[in-house]
């Protein structure tokens, strides 16, 4: 145990001692001898002041040094100090879908933890989990199956996660390592990544493992779309096979055929043309992507798989899953004049409501370079365990008790004064 505001207890010890020397001044009444002109002495208590050997009212002494150090013990904030080890580990285990193999990474964060060195487990997958201690945490997560979201984990979530495991490690290690069991993909790293890296003072220990492969690339049309549509310029660079799997566009009313063929795992998207429907100034966003132009609205019923909205939050385009395939409807009216067809927010608009059905599509991306794995890792020290634990500290459970011993002796010694005043008189 360490005091955090030791100047509190020196404090104490000389307001004791300064207790300890007034009552070594003691005031007592002088003796009294009968005179004949005891009549004119005046009817008065009288008390003389002197210098004593030994303190007098030894057990109201007592009860004002106990007093006084206690809430000085109190008042010096003793916080705990467990036992320190040299090093401890935050072992992040990646289990989203970004990882090609489970297996592979959990038998290399093995290899990691069985060398002794205590270990906190974190699991990352669509959240970030904190499991446990030692090989035993391991030993559950293969029982744990993982999070059917085609989630990539994120590294940000994973090391805002371990600078608060750190910090509590920190306390009982002199250092502290940081390892990051995973592929470390593009989609894996965002803007915040660098800055969450930054605040954790030491190095960071990257164990690859083999990636899952990425299969965002956008579906074939079933059949071109002819030039003249107003779809044409944002799908002219798809490629065109007339497979089961590929992407059916439907510009009008949806036939018993095309139920079949999504029926059979392929993606039929009704996209009605303008018709007679009135254009107003419409915003519609799909993910990043957001259109401000003259378009045609329709308000789609909601449903259990939105894929865009208008600027209200109405649905502008939705799915519906049927079969090994899926159903889309878009509401979207594009006018035949104007550029919103050349327009690269829409065509990428264009692209999102004719890709694969939800949850086909895991768009994982490529490996990071080499430049960021480095920029990762960092320096080749470890984190010390001070700079970790900064800021954290752990109250001992003394302190309250030594308030109330402290306004115990304060009680106990208004009654013996009290006690003693009654006496006297």
């Amino acid at each position: 145990m360490t005091f955090l505001a030791p100047w509190a207890l020196l404090v104490g010890g000389l307001a004791a001692a300064g207790l300890v020397v007034l009552h070594l001044v003691a005031r007592q009444r002088p003796a009294a001898y009968p005179l004949p002109t005891a009549r004119f002495v005046p009817d008065r208590r009288t008390l003389v002041s002197r210098v004593s050997r030994r303190p007098r009212d030894l057990l109201l002494l007592l009860l004002r040094v106990v007093l006084v150090l206690s809430a000085a013990a109190a008042f010096a904030r003793p916080v705990l100090t467990p036992r320190r080890s040299a090093t401890a580990r935050v072992l992040v285990l990646d289990r989203s879908a970004a990882v090609a193999d489970p297996a592979e990474a959990l038998r290399r964060a093995r290899e990691l933890a069985s060398d002794g060195v205590p270990t906190r487990v974190l699991v990352l997958d669509s959240a970030v989990v904190a499991l446990g201690s030692g090989t035993a945490a391991l030993e559950s997560v293969a029982h744990i199956s993982r999070v059917e979201t085609h989630s990539v984990g994120s590294i940000s979530a994973a090391l805002a996660a371990a600078r608060r495991v750190g910090a509590e490690l920190g306390m009982r290690a002199d250092s502290v390592e940081l390892v990051l069991v995973s592929p470390l993909v593009e989609r894996q790293v965002d803007a915040a990544t660098d800055s969450l890296r930054a605040s954790w003072p030491g190095a960071v220990r990257v164990v690859r493992v083999g990636p899952a492969a990425d299969s965002a690339t956008l579906p074939p049309l079933e059949r071109a779309v002819r030039e003249a549509d107003v779809l044409g310029p944002a799908l002219a660079a798809r490629l065109v096979q007339a497979t089961t799997n590929a992407v059916r566009i439907v510009r009008g009313a949806v036939s018993r055929d095309d139920s079949a063929f999504a029926r059979a795992g392929g993606v039929v998207v009704q996209w009605d043309s303008l018709g007679s429907r009135a254009t107003v100034a419409s915003a519609v966003a799909k993910g990043d992507d957001v259109v401000v132009a003259t378009m045609a609205r329709d308000t789609l019923p909601e449903s259990t798989q939105v894929l865009a909205r208008w600027a209200d939050g109405a649905p502008a385009a939705a799915e519906h899953p049927l079969g090994a395939g899926c159903m889309r409807e878009v509401g979207i009216g594009v006018p035949a004049a104007g550029d919103l067809p050349l327009s690269l927010a829409f065509q990428r608009i264009v692209n999102g409501l004719t890709d694969g059905c939800a949850g086909d599509r895991l768009a994982v991306g490529a490996p990071v370079d080499s430049a960021r794995i480095a920029a990762l890792a960092g320096p080749s020290r470890l984190a010390s365990g001070s700079a970790l634990a900064n800021g954290v500290e752990r109250p001992a459970p003394i302190a309250p008790w030594l308030l109330g011993l402290a306004l115990a002796c304060a009680l106990a010694e208004l009654l013996l004064r009290r006690r003693s005043e009654v006496e006297v008189t």
